[in-house]
Parts: C-alpha cells; structure tokens; sequence
C-alpha cells in the first residue's frame, strides 16, 4: 500500500479519493449511480443499433478534447502548464484504457472458447465500461467549461444532475 500511495504522490494526488474523483468526478455530484443507470441503459441501445464503433470514435474524440479544455482551463486559471497535471491525464487515461481493453479482452477469449455466458458478459461490462468512461470525461470536460466561461467549477454538472433528478425521481 505504501508503494501505492507514492506513485499517486508523484502524480500529485495525496490519497485514493482524491485519485478516485479524478477517474469518477460523477462521485463529487452524487451522480454515480444516475450515470451508471444510464450506461447500463446504453448496453440495449448499442446492442439494436450496433454502436460499437460510435463508442471507440467517441472516446477518440473525448479524450483530446478533455486535454485541451484542461490546458485552456488552466491558462484561464493562470497556473503554469506542470508535466505533471499531464501526467496525471496520462495516468486518468490509462487506466481507463486498461479496464476497456481488459474486458474486451476478456470478451474475446471466452467467445473463442464458445463460453457464451461469460462472452456475454464481458461483452457487456465492455460497453458499460466504455459508456461510462465517456460519461466521467464529459463531466471534466464540463468543469473545464465552467473554469473558461469564468463559473464555478461544477456549475453546468449540477444543474444537469438537477434536471435529471427532477425528471426521475419526482
């Protein structure tokens, strides 16, 4: 565990929440299980419609934009542009990936060995997967948004987590 907590030190985060809002930022809105609903939902809509290759264009696409609105953010912010705030992107980003490719992976060997239940739902934990990690980078870039327009860091967000609660839990 020590072991742990210095590598997150040297990517400037000073404990496993602070890490762990950065991958999941939906937990600073209490909006987690709202998004995850919501990915779960995605899985039949990709299924129907075959939205596989929406998903990868979509996190090709998410992923530089996040990156842009941070460095735009921060020089809105006036902090110096630090190797490390990219690192701690690369890091965010990474782990994403590992948990996408890990379950695509995983998705792919049982449906060569013909084990369809478990091929089904790792096929299933990869699109939840992607979706969510779309919804989490789309909230960043939504902070960014408030940072550049000169708003509070979580403007935009709580009022969407407003509405949507307004609209399904009333």
């Amino acid at each position: 565990m020590n072991h742990l907590t210095r590598l997150l030190k040297t990517f400037d985060f000073h404990s496993f929440a602070e890490f762990g809002n950065s991958l999941v930022p939906s937990i600073r809105y209490s909006f987690v299980h709202q998004l995850l609903i919501i990915s779960f939902s995605w899985v039949m809509i990709d299924k129907i419609f075959g939205l596989d290759q929406a998903g990868f264009i979509a996190l090709l696409l998410i992923f530089p934009t996040e990156l842009v609105s941070g460095i735009w953010a921060s020089m809105v912010k006036k902090e110096p542009f630090s190797s490390i705030k990219l690192s701690r992107f690369s890091l965010k980003v990474a782990c994403y990936l590992v948990m996408i490719g890990v379950s695509y992976s995983l998705f792919n060997s049982f449906s060569k060995h013909n084990e369809t239940v478990a091929a089904w739902a790792f096929g299933w934990l990869h699109i939840v997967l992607v979706t969510h990690v779309g919804f989490e980078n789309t909230i960043s870039i939504l902070e960014n948004l408030d940072v550049i327009n000169g708003k509070a860091k979580g403007t935009i967000v709580t009022k969407i987590t407003a509405k949507f609660n307004a609209l399904f839990i009333s």
